[in-house]
């Protein structure tokens, strides 16, 4: 038998390499598939979270942000929560509120964290209050690198 096979693969060089080279080929690809399969883990936040046992935000932090936030006699709900390496809080504001008071206050509320938080954690804020025009929701984000908010929508 093993005569007949290599009777065969003298007769169809040509045809025998690229049946070796897609053998070779399909084992590759499967080692890659694999790989990926186990590579994945369990935590869905992968590897982004490590050290952040290191620069944890105190429960007496978030505290301060809502403590400072509802003294501006403008505000009527504030919620903080961390997701992820994430900080969102959430501003509800009286009617009569304007959109730069609004900005205001979330920007100060990022006097209470650490300089260590500030370059650790993104921050996410939701501005919203009810109109005469109707539900206003100003976004806002600060990304780790930057040094202030970007406003989404004002």
């Amino acid at each position: 038998m093993f005569e007949k096979i290599k009777n065969w693969i003298k007769n169809n060089k040509g045809f025998s390499v690229i049946i070796l080279l897609a053998l070779v080929l399909v084992i590759i690809l499967v080692i890659i598939f694999i790989s990926l399969l186990k590579s994945n883990s369990s935590n869905k936040y992968g590897n982004r979270l490590d050290g952040i046992k290191d620069v944890e935000i105190a429960k007496e932090v978030y505290d301060g942000v809502k403590d400072e936030v509802m003294a501006t006699e403008v505000v009527e709900e504030v919620t903080t929560r961390l997701q992820g390496k994430i900080v969102y809080t959430t501003i509800t504001l009286k009617s009569d509120t304007s959109v730069d008071k609004a900005k205001e206050i979330a920007s100060n509320t990022l006097d209470n964290y650490s300089e260590e938080e500030l370059a650790y954690y993104d921050f996410s804020f939701f501005l919203k209050w009810t109109t005469d025009e109707g539900d206003k929701v100003i976004t806002g984000n600060k990304h780790n690198n930057m040094d202030s908010i970007t406003w989404i929508k004002s």
